[in-house]
């Protein structure tokens, strides 16, 4: 089986290892000069990058297509790609747009009545559609509104809850909770896994429950971050149709359970239940507002903690 992954940033080392322990034949595209890209994938890594009718694609014919890049460029090669090989896509350009910027997902959950945060205050949090939580900036509306398309509230933050899923095409798959707890806006420290608690819990399947019949995901690992400000309100962050960070340590399944989510890609079927046998705490040794600063990862062993996969369809 012939693998194309895009993009050689560390959290696909996961899917890269796993392609070859199967004896699969994987080649990856160098798309960008990152500081997350990592050696073992960008120096063997081609550079046919955008180029369709690279000689390249004479040679190497993909029979899946793996990608953790969400940018419209990187969406668009995706679907391009798939395209040309006769491969499945749900890609769509409406969707792209959805799963690219940030203006197109908060449009999306207010037609469905998901909780945004507001945009009412002076003060605002200008962000822009590049990945990470990098290259934000708080300023004056006046000001914001000549600079930027989106921006919401600078809100003061409690904690951020990340859902993780994988899809099918036909279901919704809720493999993990992860949450980070704020001090003056930084972030301070993390835990996965975690249990919701039920005021949060209810709103957040309500909002999964909302999105998963309104937007079609095929063969994909992929976030939702629910942010809760110091006044009690929980309000939907952002979407990505990516892991989050932490995934290329294993930190949400091969490190702390028996499962392999990058397994889920090529034909396995997420269980019932997931039994998390560890947990991991990240404690930052320095308050950054916007980006993280360098970590204390600290394993623990879980006496027990029986985490019930939710389906939505």
């Amino acid at each position: 089986m012939n693998i194309l992954i895009i993009g050689t940033k560390s959290k696909l080392i996961p899917v890269y290892n796993y392609c070859k322990d199967e004896g699969y034949n994987v080649v990856c595209i160098r798309t960008d000069e990152h500081e997350h890209n990592t050696p073992i994938l960008y120096e063997n890594a081609i550079s046919a990058y955008f180029n369709l009718e690279s000689e390249f694609y004479d040679n190497f014919v993909p029979d899946a297509i793996i990608n953790f890049k969400e940018q419209h460029e990187f969406l668009t090669l995706e679907k391009d790609l798939s395209t040309k090989f006769n491969l499945e896509t749900f890609l769509t350009d409406e969707l792209i747009e959805f799963f690219s910027t940030k203006k197109g997902q908060d449009k999306v959950f207010k037609s469905l009545d998901i909780p945004t945060i507001p945009n009412d205050t002076e003060k605002v949090l200008v962000k822009t559609e590049l990945s990470g939580g990098t290259n934000f900036k708080v300023m004056d509306r006046s000001t914001a509104t000549q600079q930027s398309n989106f921006f919401q509230d600078y809100l003061d933050i409690d904690y951020v809850v990340s859902c993780h899923f994988y899809s099918d095409g036909a279901k919704w798959y809720h493999l993990n909770n992860h949450i980070v707890m704020y001090e003056d806006n930084c972030p301070v420290e993390s835990a996965t896994p975690i249990r919701i608690n039920n005021d949060d819990n209810d709103i957040i399947e309500d909002s999964i429950r909302k999105l998963s019949k309104n937007i079609t995901i095929k063969n994909k690992l992929f976030g939702w971050q629910f942010l809760k400000d110091k006044d009690g309100n929980l309000y939907s962050m952002d979407f990505n149709l990516r892991p989050f960070g932490g995934f290329d340590m294993g930190s949400y399944d091969t490190d702390v359970s028996d499962q392999n989510w990058s397994s889920y890609l090529f034909g396995n079927v997420p269980p019932d239940h997931i039994t998390y046998t560890d947990t991991i705490r990240c404690v930052y040794k320095k308050k950054q507002q916007f980006g993280y600063s360098d970590i204390d990862r600290i394993k623990i062993n879980l006496t027990y903690l029986k985490f019930e996969v939710k389906t939505y369809d």
